[in-house]
């Protein structure tokens, strides 16, 4: 018996496999998402930081002191017991004269030990016992008057010994002692050069002096033979000093009425504050400012042209790029049509509406802040009111919303959408502005602002 060979093929069920779906979907959001991040405008964030600004003016000044030259009153060596810059007191030893250099070398080459009498002892002992007395741990000033004291002390207590070394000299070689000690007339400060400006004062000021090509420095210190009358060093005697320098008709203007004024000393950038005032010179008409110092002096002995940088006008508020600048028109209202109603004490403006069904007058309280103010109008959000709406006074007037004018701001995105936030700019360049921190309805430190205004429609979330 034959069999039935044939084969009856079944069509196979076809399935749907959910993760193919899934995984679809999902590529298909993800390659979304990209476009819309790739074509979209990006917006940059900008954080609120302080900032200043100052309007600074480079000048050349001329230095003026109290000092005058000392003149030699014998002919000879010099030996200088004083240093550049030494506070000296009345009657301390500067220099000595000898006339010639018999007993000095022999001094000078010795190996023996000069000791100080007990007398000079007992001196330099009462110097310490005084400074002990006197010090006070918030005034620091005596320690500097305790060191020139006992510098001064201890140069007498030398020149004492070694005249007394001369004088033994003299009697066991025979060599004539001319060795003669020179003491400062008056207190003050000791310096080693001069410039032929030490007789200088304000009145006799020119432009003149200011060029720097015909200014002359010479150094007084010499160990070759000096004349009698030969200028030795210079004594300045008083810890008064003075910057004084020429005034453009800017500076001029923006200096009138100030006595004080900030600078900084440009040749090792020092900063400070110091009492101002200004003076015109008629020999060539032209004003002058004088900057009166009573510190630092010894800092500059040396100098007698100092290059500051005058700090005119300080502007200080918050920092602000210039792209993140925009403008928004706000409604003119008057300020008799705000007032204070609804169910707080916020002020706003009554606003009219119509019923289309009846056609009746409502009036609605609406809150409306005042970016800000004149004497006459209050800025209004144009956003909270279309545009013609009618308002009315508390007295029944009534007026309608169409006259506007701009106010400039940012676009501020703390919150993830931009809010426009009104800033008043104290100080522009072309990079940045400064504004002012107290704005009402301004910035604040830290707050994160749209860099690039044009990239930003307000109230539209950014995040």
């Amino acid at each position: 018996m034959r069999k039935n060979s044939k084969v009856v093929k079944f069509r196979r069920r076809r399935t749907i496999n959910i993760g193919i779906i899934i995984f679809v979907i999902l590529f298909v959001y993800i390659a979304i998402n990209i476009y819309i991040y790739l074509t979209k405008e990006h917006i940059s964030i900008y954080e609120v930081k302080e900032g200043f600004n100052v309007d600074d003016s480079r000048v050349t000044g001329i230095i003026l002191r109290e000092e005058r030259l000392i003149n030699t009153q014998k002919a000879g060596y010099v030996y200088y017991f004083q240093k550049e810059g030494a506070r000296v007191a009345k009657n301390s030893s500067v220099y000595s004269i000898d006339e010639n250099t018999n007993i000095m070398d022999i001094i000078v080459g010795s190996d023996d030990m000069i000791t100080l009498s007990d007398d000079s002892s007992k001196k330099l002992l009462n110097e310490i016992r005084k400074f002990h007395t006197r010090f006070s741990d918030s005034d620091f000033s005596y320690v500097y008057d305790f060191r020139a004291d006992v510098e001064s002390t201890m140069h007498d207590m030398l020149n004492q010994a070694m005249i007394e070394k001369g004088l033994e000299i003299q009697e066991n070689t025979g060599f004539a002692f001319t060795y003669e000690v020179f003491k400062s007339d008056s207190s003050g400060i000791v310096s080693y050069y001069m410039d032929n400006y030490e007789t200088l004062t304000k009145d006799s000021i020119t432009k003149d002096v200011f060029d720097i090509n015909n200014y002359q420095y010479t150094s007084l210190r010499t160990s070759d033979m000096v004349s009698i009358n030969t200028p030795i060093y210079k004594l300045i005697t008083s810890e008064i000093w003075s910057i004084v320098f020429p005034l453009t008709n800017e500076q001029h203007e923006k200096l009138i009425g100030k006595d004080k004024i900030n600078f900084t000393i440009l040749q090792n950038d020092f900063y400070t504050t110091a009492p101002l005032s200004i003076f015109h010179n008629p020999l060539d008409s032209t004003y002058y400012a004088e900057i009166i110092m009573d510190k630092h002096l010894s800092n500059y002995l040396e100098d007698r042209f100092l290059d500051i940088e005058l700090h005119l006008d300080t502007v200080k508020g918050l920092k602000i790029p210039i792209s993140a600048l925009t403008s928004k028109d706000f409604y003119l209202v008057p300020l008799s049509y705000f007032t204070v109603g609804g169910n707080s004490d916020e002020q706003g403006l009554i606003k009219e509406e119509y019923d289309k069904d009846t056609g009746d007058v409502k009036l609605i309280f609406v809150p409306a802040d005042i970016y800000n103010q004149d004497d006459i109008y209050g800025y209004v959000d144009t956003n909270l009111f279309p545009p013609n709406t009618w308002i009315r006074s508390t007295d029944g007037n009534r007026y309608q919303l169409s006259m506007t004018n701009k106010l400039t701001g940012v676009y501020n995105v703390n919150l993830g959408y931009a809010v426009f936030k009104r800033v008043e700019i104290i100080y522009k360049n072309d990079s940045y502005c400064i504004v002012d921190k107290n704005t009402t309805y301004g910035l604040s430190l830290y707050d994160h602002i749209a860099l690039d205004a044009s990239t930003v429609v307000e109230q539209k979330i950014i995040y």
